[in-house]
């Protein structure tokens, strides 16, 4: 009897888990972002700026980079200038490609700003991805629901100990 419980706290542990919902509702929105106007033939600063509405507290994700595709297109970021409401993006890579990206990181709903500086040759371009990802109330539910299940998992477990003294 008591294995058969086992079983089926343990087959309730694993349905909850494979059945479960995704566990965010993202949206994802790609933005094209550009740099200012630049002069033919020269290279020139940049500050350009990006506000966006978000409509609950949640997190951001934002990932961005710099494109290559031959003469005067290079990019270059200004090294912690380009920032999520006052938070500076970490660099992944940089050079010829520059990459930047903030993961998971926890904003307020209303209006975020991404403020971006930098320098560019005159055909240079950026370009980057924000996702914005808010749990579902169905997935909170699931993930009380399994560690509930877990945890009477864990409990039934219990074994006792029988202890014999040598004579």
């Amino acid at each position: 009897m008591r294995a058969v419980k086992k079983k089926l706290a343990i087959a309730a542990v694993v349905s909850v888990f494979t059945l479960a919902v995704p566990a965010v509702n993202a949206a994802t929105i790609i933005i094209p972002f550009g740099n200012s106007p630049v002069t033919p033939g020269s290279s020139g600063k940049f500050t350009d700026s990006f506000t966006f509405s978000v409509p609950t507290p949640g997190r951001i994700s934002i990932s961005m980079g710099s494109t290559y595709s031959g003469p005067l297109t290079n990019v270059n970021f200004r090294h912690n200038q380009v920032r999520i409401n006052g938070t500076p993006l970490t660099a992944v890579s940089t050079g010829v490609i520059e990459l930047l990206e903030i993961l998971h990181h926890p904003v307020a709903a209303g209006i975020q700003t991404l403020n971006v500086q930098g320098s560019s040759q005159s055909l240079g371009s950026y370009s980057g991805t924000f996702t914005f990802a808010v749990p579902e109330p169905a997935t909170w539910a699931l993930m009380i629901l399994g560690m509930g299940a877990v945890g009477y998992a864990m409990r039934r477990q219990r074994q006792s100990v029988r202890t014999v003294q040598a004579a």
